[in-house]
């Protein structure tokens, strides 16, 4: 929390809040007055209608309701640790559950609150151009099931599930989220409603502002060190161009059966103005658990041909490729394209999702929870990315560090934590189980941080439901104290009580004792060291000087 609060009164707060609110109504109302009537235009739910049941896009409304419950009920949002995550990623075809749930879940709120955005938006478009009523001329509702109001809505709700669980089956990576299905809307979107899908990003962002204008109308902040991934870094790119793939296959399937013929240029803008956007360009690969290559180029590459692609495939006519020298039709060229990427995403991701993900010896102590082993290791492989995969066969492995989760028989191998987030947060929760139960633990670090920059820790893991059961799960080297003392080196030795204090000498340490208590001191070496809440000073004879300082969990 800022300063700002300890200028202002609760009751102030809250009255800001609450104009801001009324401010932000007020301002909405009055843009939908001058558009709709002041500027005498129709109002968007009577077009709606001509199009929706009602004026309503149920097939998008449905599936934004159904991801809220699994998200709060399934993943059990609201209970202690927040989601559960690790049970419901796509890890592997062995592990079912997680396939049928993974598309639908989340990993937080703020990454529900995106894909919920975004399909309101890009679903909505998708959904209008599908039409809850036939759009043929001479056809009418309800004189087949093809035209059936109600048929369609389930037929475009159909759609989404199919797109979705073929994420889970066919895209490398223990993919979550409903990411994929929004893309693959927002590719139906591009090749059938082009130029309103390009005012939809637009409007994105807008929704979003309001968004969070109603959720949190005032916020306060302070400047604070944060442990952060490049944004790019946690993008599902595969996921992404899986998605958008099947969406464009299908609206041009939709617009020749319909004779339909979307403008390319049109096409063509939309389809780079959603790449570039939506951050399709980051294609980058693991250094380590915290360093990554981004490859910028190659990206911005991409997502040009790939509009182009997009483009050419929606082509309504027969059009050779290159004029008369190519008799290849130039639209039978881009669907075959973009049906080759499907192809080779799944061609990876089938492999890839049978692969056997072994446990390392780092799951041999830890906590075991049904089938779940929570424990901490460092400089360890990467069993997620250490698979051995024809072809490339380990060349993609990298060592990692922190907060480890693995299943055997789940096939799940999961950095939870890398070490330098929690040794800068001083802990980490972490939530197992699947649809039937859930379990968390808590994961504790503790330091010392010594003069001269050394660091010594060590790193506990807990079950909530056994809160007295504290288990060590790492102990860090000593750490050495870089000025000289009464002419001998000191440093800080994890142990099994807690820390010890100790003299150091050319095999190591000599002698130690375990650190004082708070606001007690202890002798060694001539040197009497004082500790003072989490500082901890060392005095020989009238010199006194910062020996080290102590930290777990950092404030929040």
């Amino acid at each position: 929390m800022s300063a700002y609060p300890a200028l202002l009164s609760s009751e102030a707060v809250t009255l800001i809040e609450q104009a801001s609110l009324a401010l932000l109504v007020g301002a909405l109302v009055l843009s939908y007055l001058v558009i709709y009537r002041v500027g005498e235009r129709q109002s968007p739910f009577v077009r709606l209608r001509k199009r929706f049941v009602v004026g309503v896009p149920w097939g998008t409304v449905l599936a934004v309701a159904c991801v809220y419950v699994v998200y709060h009920v399934v993943q059990g949002a609201g209970n202690p640790g927040g989601p559960n995550v690790i049970g419901f990623r796509s890890w592997s075809l062995w592990y079912p559950e997680s396939i049928v749930f993974a598309w639908l879940s989340h990993a937080s709120s703020s990454h529900l609150t995106g894909n919920v955005l975004a399909t309101l938006v890009f679903g909505s478009i998708a959904e209008y151009a599908w039409s809850h009523y036939p759009t043929v001329t001479g056809q009418h509702s309800f004189s087949s099931l093809r035209t059936n109001p109600f048929a369609r809505i389930a037929m475009f709700i159909v759609g989404l599930s199919l797109v979705g669980i073929a994420g889970s089956l066919f895209v490398p990576g223990a993919i979550i989220g409903f990411s994929g299905v929004v893309f693959a809307l927002a590719g139906f979107a591009i090749v059938t409603r082009p130029l309103v899908t390009v005012g939809g990003i637009l409007g994105l962002d807008g929704l979003d502002l309001v968004y969070s204008g109603f959720q949190s109308p005032v916020g306060f902040a302070e400047a604070r060190p944060e442990f952060t991934f490049p944004y790019w870094a946690d993008t599902a790119l595969q996921g992404h161009l899986f998605g958008l793939v099947l969406g464009v296959l299908l609206a041009v399937w939709v617009v020749r059966r319909r004779s339909r013929s979307p403008n390319v240029g049109h096409v063509w803008f939309a389809a780079l103005v959603f790449a570039v956007t939506r951050s399709m360009w980051t294609i980058f690969w693991f250094l380590s658990d915290t360093e990554f290559v981004l490859f910028r180029g190659l990206g911005a590459a991409s997502v040009a041909v790939l509009a182009s692609v997009i483009a050419v495939a929606s082509l309504s006519d027969g059009r050779p490729l290159l004029q008369d020298r190519i008799e290849i039709q130039a639209r039978t060229v881009g669907v075959v394209i973009l049906v080759g990427i499907a192809v080779l995403v799944a061609l990876a991701g089938v492999p890839y999702n049978l692969a056997d993900v072994s446990p390392g010896e780092e799951a041999s102590d830890g906590i075991e929870i049904d089938g779940y082993t929570v424990t901490y290791a460092e400089n360890v492989e990467d069993q997620y990315t250490a698979l051995d995969l024809p072809v490339v066969g380990d060349a993609l492995s990298v060592e990692t560090s922190g907060v480890i989760v693995t299943s055997d028989e789940r096939n799940v191998w999961s950095l939870e934590t890398p070490r330098d987030e929690l040794a800068l947060n001083g802990f980490s929760v972490v939530v197992v189980g699947d649809t039937t139960w859930r379990e968390v633990v808590l994961v504790n670090h503790t330091q010392w941080q010594l003069a001269g920059g050394n660091t010594t820790y060590k790193v506990y893991g807990q079950h909530w439901g056994e809160m007295d059961d504290q288990r060590l799960l790492f102990s860090a080297p000593l750490g050495e104290g870089q000025p000289t003392i009464n002419g001998q080196r000191f440093g800080i030795v994890p142990s099994k009580r807690f820390y010890d204090i100790a003299v150091l000498d050319a095999n190591g340490t000599r002698k130690q004792v375990r650190v004082p208590a708070h606001n007690e001191s202890v002798e060694l070496g001539g040197v009497t060291f004082t500790r003072t809440d989490n500082t901890l000073v060392a005095r020989h004879n009238r010199t006194e000087l910062l020996f080290a300082e102590y930290r777990t969990e950092r404030e929040q």
